[in-house]
């Protein structure tokens, strides 16, 4: 595979699992926001020209933001958004709703999971983004795991053998 075909999957935490909740205005989520944009950008002047996200109220959204504002200046770089179900963001606040339609619109390639909601849809979302990619960046620590979907998708990146990189957490 030539360097420029390059994917990257980036999963993380629900926002519950970080101090901040969903704060944003919190300088942990501030310090993660700028963290995250640092290593995208890092890994694109690597070559990534594709990155893979799940459509949910945490790091996926912050990711794809992030890549959806590089994409303006740079039309090599596109940016896959899987959804683990079409209700998704029904029960989010207005801001998060708005934002989440915003990325969905200005992505170069959105699909589903599932249609409805199942145990299972936002793990084979992630799973969708891991099989696509070539590695994994993850906000993500294993000391919090629960054995929801986030920890399963990292065991099954693990299994996959992708090289993953952890972000470490700014605990603001």
């Amino acid at each position: 595979m030539e360097q420029q075909d390059l994917c990257c999957a980036i999963i993380g935490q629900p926002p519950m699992r970080f101090p901040w909740g969903f704060d944003e205005e919190d300088c942990g989520c501030q310090e993660l926001k700028l963290a995250l944009a640092q290593k995208i950008m890092e890994l694109r002047q690597q070559g990534v020209t594709r990155f893979a996200v799940v459509a949910d109220c945490g790091v996926g959204l912050y990711a794809g933001e992030c890549i959806n504002a590089l994409r303006l200046h740079d039309t090599e770089l596109m940016l896959f958004v899987v959804t683990p179900h079409e209700e998704q963001a029904t029960k989010w606040t207005p801001d998060l709703r708005n934002r989440y339609f915003k990325l969905l619109e200005d992505c170069t390639l959105m699909e589903l999971a599932s249609h409805r909601w199942t145990p299972e849809c936002e793990y084979d979302a992630y799973r969708k983004i891991i099989d696509y990619a070539d590695m994994v960046l993850a906000v993500y620590d294993p000391a919090t795991a629960r054995g929801d979907a986030v920890d399963r998708a990292m065991e099954y990146a693990k299994d996959r053998r992708l090289t993953l990189m952890l972000l470490a957490q700014p605990m603001g």
